[in-house]
């Protein structure tokens, strides 16, 4: 295990290497679930490494290229979000990661064909559409990648076992404290008859296994022994259906064939944002940066089941409109911890400044993102249609910029 005593603040710089993926139903523009095929003009989404479809045919997903920075990468986004816009003609792409209701019948929701060559990816949609239904898989959300600079790490880090670790401590850390993300970037308010949530997509309801899944994090090969387990046991069909919001990627941890070589960790928290038009907040990029290099210097007792237990309790819980005595206090716990850290490590002002906003929303009910878009579809009744409608219509008349 690496000490990470090792790491100064100072040693950690906010270089690395960042990456966004974002799902969007394509939608009719009378709002109904476009049925139709992946668009031609995006070519074979089996080869193509940026636009190409998640479970369903009529789920598009953007992949940005590697980018070293966050401007970077949010320049990719809009250049791709523009280059769809222009590829799917009259369909829009619907903002909200519920989907639009309602629904067609589960049979008529079209799984994505990749055709002979994909039959893996096929099969497993099959598969899933068996396990869990199609609705549910029509969950959309972004996944913010993102790894450490080689060179950074080898200030402390000196083999391959030691860099596994670090990011089995970091995927650890930010698997703990994730109630903190999943309360503030839920943006996708529904009723149930069981409650009202702030996002049923990352609430007990919404992506989750058929049954808990607890890992062993002390080291690559007690974390990949206890994933086996529950491949052997038919629990998951492999790493792909490990549905935790946050995950350890790389070599091995993706192909359990394979020696682990870890490289990057992914948060699979943020709700589509439709109050943004690519569908996240610049600032809450820097949030989640600033909440992984605050992880991976955190340390605190290992994360065994009983905490993986209470993790996942307070995760279903911030998911919830109501907070709770116990949320409230943890959630001021993290930012006064996250306001040393960012103070003590003398980050750029961006982060502070996002981690400012994110605490006014947090002092704010009215300005969080699940309530004021709960306010605006209580007053009506098209308001998704409505954003949708507004969102294409900035991006085709926004000014056309290179794609780095």
């Amino acid at each position: 295990m690496p000490d990470y005593r090792c790491f100064s603040r100072s040693n950690l710089s906010i270089r690395g290497r960042f990456g966004l993926e974002r799902e969007n139903l394509r939608i009719n523009p009378d709002g109904s679930l476009a049925l139709t095929p992946h668009p031609d003009a995006f070519g074979d989404k089996l080869t193509n490494s940026e636009i190409t479809t998640d479970f369903s045919e009529s789920q598009i997903e953007l992949v940005t290229p590697i980018s070293s920075s966050i401007p970077e990468m949010l320049t990719h986004t809009d250049c791709l979000t523009k280059k769809i816009y222009r590829g799917i003609g009259q369909e829009l792409l619907w903002p909200i990661s519920a989907p639009p209701d309602p629904l067609p019948p589960e049979e008529r929701i079209p799984i994505a064909d990749f055709g002979p060559a994909g039959k893996d990816k096929n099969d497993y949609r099959t598969y899933l559409s068996q396990k869990y239904g199609r609705s549910k898989q029509l969950y959309c959300g972004i996944h913010f990648n993102f790894s450490f600079p080689p060179e950074d790490l080898a200030k402390c880090l000196t083999n391959r076992p030691e860099i596994n670790s670090f990011y089995l401590h970091l995927t650890a850390q930010a698997m703990r404290y994730r109630f903190f993300l999943v309360h503030l970037l839920s943006a996708s308010p529904q009723k149930k008859a069981e409650g009202y949530y702030r996002s049923i997509r990352l609430g007990s309801p919404g992506y989750k296994n058929t049954e808990p899944i607890y890992l062993d994090y002390t080291d690559a090969d007690t974390y990949l022994a206890s994933l086996s387990s529950y491949v052997e046991k038919g629990t998951i069909e492999g790493p792909r259906e490990l549905y935790q919001l946050v995950r350890i990627k790389g070599r091995g941890f993706e192909d359990l064939t394979q020696a682990p070589e870890a490289s990057r960790v992914e948060l699979r928290i943020p709700d589509l944002n439709p109050l943004y038009p690519n569908g996240i907040n610049p600032d809450d990029v820097y949030l989640m940066h600033l909440y992984l290099m605050w992880a991976a210097l955190k340390e605190d007792a290992p994360f065994d089941e009983k905490s993986q237990i209470m993790a996942n309790k307070l995760s279903d819980e911030a998911a919830m409109m109501t907070v709770s005595e116990e949320l409230a206090s943890r959630m001021n716990d993290v930012f006064d911890q996250l306001y040393t850290f960012v103070y003590q490590s003398e980050l750029p002002e961006k982060y502070t400044a996002a981690l400012g906003r994110a605490k006014e929303r947090w002092d704010n009910p009215n300005q969080r993102y699940a309530e004021q878009l709960a306010s605006r579809m209580e007053q009506s009744d098209n308001e998704g249609l409505i954003l949708a409608r507004k969102m294409k219509v900035s991006f085709l008349n926004m000014a056309d910029s290179p794609c780095m």
